[in-house]
């Protein structure tokens, strides 16, 4: 005889409350629940109804014949299952059940945090690549949300072609290349609106995949193949370099990007040293080194001809423009900025490199604005400032951080106090939110003039706002 569902449930509660139950739990064995909840009359076709997932697959399950690793089909039976904290946290999952959303996402104005594995973090990212510029925004959130809800759908297929290539890597096929540059596009991608610490355990899982694929291979100048895949790696270990730096690992960092450049030597791809310059030079730009910050900027400009990446060329040149305006040198500044401008004016995102996605107009006008507010074009700075907050989105929060901090530091120059204050600390916040501790010694430098106005409630709340953030960072395990 069938069981009611309140028959079902009481169950359930019964069965994860046992001992054994709980041993098969913590040893991630799916199968095992499936078949102790059949011994006490919960039916494989009850289960499928409560989690969502097919008969055939829970079947499949049962018998071994598919083994589940993504967390998201875990999170799936916890929660259709109705499974207790303690069960649970045997599992591996968050003792409570369930998300802020539906799909599985948990939105802090406008930063998107995703509870899932690495898997499900590399197969969204190959999907995001594969649909590259073209992906809108609101698109892309909704691809964030709806990930453990989607990825272990096709885990299977995925993992088996995958899984060949690592253990038999000189069977290295175009397929498999293409998921793999598809995943590199795609961490680039989601960096731009997902803190560090969600995204940096999947793309190192990709960059070890990448590495073992590459181990088995033999060097061949003429293996396409082989080369291309070099430039995935290079592409994926300048932003795990960029990633290890906002999580303030110095020494990871270094190592990152030495692995980068090692990899653009052999396949002679100067674009990618280029591009760990550009990222090495936020570091002692922060600390308020802008020699030593231009200086990186003038190596990358001299290794990369701008015919090679406009995208790369352009993000240089108003690096270096805007590090040039803060020492005070105007004529270079402006100098470097019109070669940023004719570069940005002939740059296809879909036909450059990866890591210039984020260089849209938003962030070109930010790069002007800092230079303008340093080089005495306070009016256009301030009227540039205004157009890009009224059309920045609201769950673009990590950029809003980059971009807040620039218009507060032409505000400063302007003398405009109180509205420095107060756009400085919207950015500060979105520092907070998206746990981009790179930029915080950003808003250091900016409150250091703001100090003699202490007095004065906006400044005071930004000061007492930034001692806040500087605890937390420096309190939570980075």
């Amino acid at each position: 005889m069938v069981m009611d569902q309140r028959k079902v449930r009481e169950t359930l509660d019964a069965v994860f409350a046992r001992q054994d139950m709980t041993e098969v739990c913590k040893r991630r064995d799916l199968g095992g629940i499936i078949r102790i909840l059949g011994k006490y009359g919960v039916t494989q076709g009850q289960i499928a109804s409560l989690t969502g997932i097919a008969q055939g697959r829970i079947s499949e399950y049962k018998t071994g014949k598919r083994i589940p690793t993504a967390k998201s089909t875990f999170e799936a039976i916890a929660d259709g299952l109705g499974m207790p904290a303690h069960s649970r946290r045997a599992l591996g999952l968050s003792p409570s059940g369930g998300t802020d959303g539906a799909d599985g996402a948990r939105s802090n104005g406008g930063e998107f945090q995703i509870s899932t594995d690495t898997f499900d973090l590399q197969l969204l990212a190959e999907a995001v690549g594969k649909r590259g510029d073209a992906l809108k925004r609101r698109e892309l959130l909704s691809m964030i949300a709806r990930v453990g809800a989607t990825t272990s759908l096709a885990q299977n297929e995925v993992w088996e072609r995958l899984s060949y290539a690592l253990t038999k890597p000189s069977a290295i096929d175009e397929a498999i290349v293409r998921e793999m540059e598809a995943r590199s596009a795609g961490f680039h991608r989601l960096e731009e609106i997902m803190s560090a610490s969600s995204i940096f355990k999947g793309l190192a899982a990709h960059l070890r995949e990448v590495a073992t694929i590459l181990n088995g291979t033999t060097p061949d100048p003429k293996d396409e193949l082989r080369r291309r895949l070099i430039v995935v790696a290079g592409e994926s270990s300048v932003l795990a370099g960029w990633i290890a730096s906002d999580l303030g690992s110095a020494t990871t960092a270094r190592n990152f990007y030495a692995t980068a450049e090692r990899g653009a030597k052999e396949v002679d791809d100067s674009s990618i040293i280029a591009c760990t310059y550009a990222y090495r030079s936020y570091i002692p730009s922060a600390k308020g080194s802008h020699g030593r910050a231009r200086a990186l900027l003038g190596s990358a400009l001299e290794l990369l001809p701008p015919s090679m990446s406009p995208g790369t060329a352009s993000w240089l040149a108003a690096r270096h423009a805007e590090e040039s305006a803060a020492l005070g040198d105007r004529e270079t500044a402006l100098r470097s900025w019109a070669q940023a401008e004719e570069a940005f004016s002939i740059t296809d995102p879909e036909e450059d490199r990866v890591w210039t996605r984020f260089l849209d107009q938003d962030r070109f006008d930010s790069f002007r604005i800092a230079t303008y507010s340093k080089v005495g074009k306070l009016t256009e700075a301030e009227e540039l400032a205004h157009a890009v907050i009224a059309r920045l989105p609201e769950v673009d929060r990590k950029r809003a951080a980059i971009i807040l901090g620039d218009i507060a530091t032409a505000h400063i120059v302007q003398g405009s106090v109180d509205e420095a204050a107060k756009l400085a600390r919207e950015g500060l916040r979105a520092v907070r939110e998206t746990e981009s501790a790179i930029w915080l010694p950003r808003f250091e430098v900016i409150a250091e003039p703001l100090r003699r106005w202490r007095t004065q409630p906006a400044v005071r709340a930004f000061l007492e706002e930034l001692a806040m953030t500087k605890r937390q960072f420096a309190s939570s395990p980075r």
